[in-house]
């Protein structure tokens, strides 16, 4: 049930409606105090399509702009109980920042340029969210235009991906918006200023209720409708649904959404909702649609049209969950799914965080690398060679080589910065410093066998106690030939860009490693340091770089418009939890 109170009475309703509608010119009989204006050839421009589409882009860029600058599960959704009960996707976003969300995103927004004084921060946000509905159009202020009548929350329900016909073509998803309303009166004002700059006919007729606005005519169409709790716009279909809800149950009802939603913990910005089953066999269904109309255009033997590709979905999750929270100094993603089959890894908390050089600017960690492996490889012994498991079938043979994968442990590839000089490596935990060495001989034996036909040569180093072969290998693009060296550190072995990553390895002691460095740990805190795999960015490290790459013609704008942003942006991470639920946590910190 709605957790606001049931009472959806129609207001303005035409009189007589016929079968189909009543078709209600644009003037002043359609809304009360509403009179037409006249609006230039570019403002005419279908302004029900910033009428349907702000509503999805207000959500969307909202989140995204929150996100990007900025147990139990929560504070119940509002508008959870009019999406349809079939949606398979749906994002909900809380601009009144419920429970502890106020207090923590000040928190964070206080390090960026504009919301250091934490007394403005409400007008700091209502700033930068009037700049994001602006961007859609220069007309629609949040402030102005959302605030005086929104409850706090707006979401988008998708009820499918759109479909394929051979007769019709291609049909748009059904989709609906569902503004929880504070102030129906201002709602409908608000709306009717939008459609009264349309120069078209609109249809209108009793539905549910309530009054259904309709305007366009085929894939074009677009609908609006009222009720004392909510306003909703989208796809016609879409709007039916959401007001079929009292009805026909809703997305409150629906199992796997309450499974999803329970898997979140606190307040949030935002949360998301999506039926990936679905989503892959609409989409399957689309695709058989389309190649069976052009193989029955092409007059191919032996095609039906209509034939969908022989792929079963009931390997993906059933419900993919999650949420954007404020959590003082970090901003958190949280994503999440039931395990689909049998145990996982485990959760441990990082060994070779402790043996990378604190210069690592980037790390991906990946715990029980040996167990994960075994079970597609046991799959795939004994099958015919394919072209889909060509890859995996060269990881078998050489690790076959190796002696199997049960001596592998964890394994990191970091990338390393020293001044302007960048490197990196590898690094393979062993089962003990006497598999590592037996593992290092094997390679060296490969490597001579295979050096003549590839003209590979090596050298052999000494360095503080450890024995590192350095390969050369040609690279006829440069001329010079590139180095990769490698060695056995105990019970690991290390590979790496030229020497360098090696002997910073051999060299790292506790107090100087990766693990030592504070926006490592802060971040690997945040995001769940006893994981089963991780990753890490040292952003201020890079920021000049993703500036350089991200805006290579425009240095100025870089260093005005955004640099200042990520100067203040800290690590930023991820890590994977295991369990009978998995999540995927993503951590942006701010300094």
């Amino acid at each position: 049930m709605d957790p606001r109170q049931e009472n959806s009475g129609g207001g303005g309703q035409p009189s007589a409606p016929g079968p189909h509608g009543t078709i209600v010119p644009i003037g002043d009989e359609w809304a009360d105090g509403v009179k037409p204006a006249v609006v230039s050839s570019r403002s005419r421009r279908l302004r029900w399509g910033i009428a349907g589409a702000v509503v999805l882009c207000v959500a969307l860029v909202t989140a995204a702009g929150i996100f990007v600058l900025s147990g139990a599960a929560g504070a119940k959704s509002l508008t959870a109980s009019v999406a349809p009960k079939d949606a398979v996707a749906f994002l909900e976003v809380r601009t009144d920042l419920p429970g502890d969300q106020q207090t923590n995103l000040a928190d964070f927004m206080s390090h960026f340029p504009g919301f250091e004084d934490r007394a403005q921060f409400g007008n700091a946000m209502d700033n930068l969210l009037n700049k994001l509905t602006g961007e859609v159009s220069p007309d629609l202020q949040y402030t102005s235009a959302f605030k005086p009548w929104m409850e706090g929350e707006v979401s988008i329900a998708v009820m499918n991906t759109g479909a394929f016909d051979p007769g019709t073509g291609y049909a748009p998803p059904s989709s609906v918006a569902i503004f929880a309303l504070k102030d129906r009166a201002a709602a409908q004002t608000w709306i009717a200023g939008e459609l009264a700059r349309v120069r078209a006919a609109m249809a209108s007729q009793a539905y549910a209720g309530t009054t259904l606005y309709t305007i366009g005519t085929g894939a074009d169409q677009g609908a609006y409708a009222l009720t004392d709790q909510d306003l909703l716009l989208g796809t016609v279909a879409g709007v039916e649904a959401a007001l079929d809800t009292k009805t026909n149950g809703s997305l409150a009802d629906n199992a796997n959404y309450q499974a999803a939603m329970n898997s979140l913990s606190g307040d949030s910005l935002a949360r998301f909702y999506l039926d990936p089953r679905t989503v892959v066999a609409d989409q399957l269904d689309a695709s058989g649609a389309i190649l069976g109309a052009i193989a029955g255009a092409l007059g191919s033997p032996g095609t039906s049209p209509g034939a969908t590709p022989a792929i079963s979905t009931a390997s993906l999750p059933a419900w993919v969950a999650g949420s954007i929270r404020a959590e003082s100094n970090q901003m958190v993603m949280n994503l999440a799914m039931p395990r689909q089959t049998g145990a996982g890894s485990g959760n441990h908390p990082s060994t070779l965080a402790s043996v990378l050089p604190g210069t690592t600017v980037g790390v991906v960690e990946i715990h029980s690398i040996g167990a994960l492996l075994a079970a597609p490889l046991a799959k795939l012994a004994g099958q015919s060679r394919t072209a889909d498991g060509i890859s995996l079938q060269g990881v078998q043979a050489a690790l076959t080589l190796l002696g199997g994968t049960d001596w592998i442990g964890d394994g990191v590839a970091a990338v390393t910065r020293e001044g302007s000089t960048y490197g990196g490596g590898i690094v393979i935990e062993a089962t003990d410093a006497s598999t590592a060495s037996s593992k290092m001989a094997l390679l060296n034996t490969y490597a001579a066998l295979a050096g003549s036909s590839l003209h590979v040569t090596s050298r052999d180093e000494a360095y503080k106690g450890v024995n590192i072969t350095v390969f050369s290998i040609p690279d006829s693009g440069s001329g010079k030939p590139v180095e990769i060296a490698v060695a056995a550190v105990g019970d690991l072995l290390v590979a790496g860009y030229t020497d360098s990553f090696v002997k910073a390895v051999v060299d790292t002691t506790p107090g100087t490693s990766l693990a030592s460095q504070a926006d490592y740990s802060a971040v690997m805190a945040a995001a769940g340091s006893s994981n089963e795999g991780s990753a890490y960015v040292d952003v201020p490290a890079l920021e000049d770089q993703i500036g350089q790459a991200i805006m290579p013609s425009s240095p100025s704008m870089w260093k005005l418009d955004y640099k200042p942003y990520f100067d203040h942006v800290g690590g930023v991470g991820y890590a994977v939890i295991d369990g009978n639920t998995v999540i995927l946590r993503f951590v942006v910190t701010a300094k």
